[in-house]
């Protein structure tokens, strides 16, 4: 097989860089890796072989005239969508980029829809018989503490423990949808899964969050349930998931209380689940090539650890993307 050329969108973000940094740990494949942002300062377009800086998504005809011009003139193969607000858009191009030979491995429009709705999603998985933290339409003084999130965002934003009244009457009265929900203390598990297009999980690594700063796991360690597994399976299958996602649980006293899914890689512990034994990035590229997957590089070991710090990338003024 010659050399592979794919697309990742939106570099700066940090999935982006666990994408191009994973495809760049394996040699099964030849590939070639092009990338734009809109942020010429983007880290993501200097770890590319190739980059290029976007139009915002914003200007959307723009943006998609941009996108087909670098597919067509690069001979680009597959793509990959990290952004959350890019993740949508080209869920609803999947025919348009087909027709212009660039493979993709995304949900419907309609399962983010879901998946990005705190509150639908939440209710879709409670009727699945998975246990959730009891909603709380109307929180008072004596249903404190309570946990309360955006019901539709991403990266932790908005997300608060409320464990006084003053909290509480504040949040009540901006003008965020919200959700609140009872809070339980407890572990924090992410489960990193990758879905064919018939819904089946192919891989599935949960991961212990021993430390988080800002959503983002700082430290973790693999781990291996059955429980996970039996959850994810019933989630991704009642979703009609296809793709990469990951999805959180919270573990009290021996039970798992699902807690969110995000339909896209994962910006703080992808790179855990990488060295553990399961290249996500790779075992997508794989699917949308229509090459098959062995038993062994969809396992991931338990107990790998991964600890992060601060890395930088210093950038020729020769090479800048103008």
């Amino acid at each position: 097989m010659g050399k592979t050329t794919v697309l990742v969108t939106s570099a700066g973000v940090e999935s982006a860089v666990n994408i191009i940094k994973s495809l760049r740990l394996q040699r099964e494949l030849d590939v070639e890796i092009l990338a734009f942002d809109v942020d010429r300062f983007a880290s993501g377009l200097y770890l590319a072989d190739r980059h290029f800086v976007s139009p915002p998504i914003s200007e959307m005809e723009t943006y998609w005239d941009f996108v087909q011009g670098v597919c067509r003139e690069n001979n680009v193969q597959a793509l990959y969508s990290c952004f959350s607000k890019e993740i949508a858009f080209f869920a609803e191009r999947r025919s348009a980029l087909k027709d212009l030979g660039v493979a993709t491995l995304l949900p419907s429009h309609e399962v983010i829809a879901l998946c990005d709705d705190k509150y639908e999603s939440i209710g879709a998985v409670h009727a699945l018989g998975i246990p959730v933290p009891r909603i709380i339409d109307d929180p008072k003084e004596e249903d404190l503490p309570v946990f309360s999130k955006l019901l539709q965002g991403s990266s932790s934003r908005g997300a608060t423990l409320i464990d006084s009244i003053h909290i509480l009457r504040y949040l009540k009265s901006s003008s965020d949808r919200r959700l609140y929900q009872q809070y339980i203390p407890g572990t924090e598990y992410t489960v990193d899964v990758l879905c064919d297009e018939d819904f089946r999980v192919i891989s599935c690594c949960p991961r212990k969050r021993i430390s988080v700063k800002a959503g983002q796991t700082v430290k973790g360690i693999t781990a291996t349930f059955e429980t996970l597994n039996d959850y994810v399976d019933r989630i991704c299958r009642a979703f009609r998931f296809v793709g990469v996602c990951n999805i959180q649980f919270i573990e009290h006293e021996g039970k798992f209380y699902f807690i969110e899914i995000n339909p896209r890689y994962a910006a703080g512990g992808l790179m855990l689940t990488v060295h553990a034994g399961s290249n996500l990035p790779l075992l997508a590229l794989k699917l949308m090539l229509g090459m098959p997957l062995s038993a062994a590089e969809i396992e991931h070991r338990p107990g790998v650890v991964m600890t992060r710090y601060w890395n930088e990338i210093i950038i020729d003024p020769d090479l800048m993307a103008s």
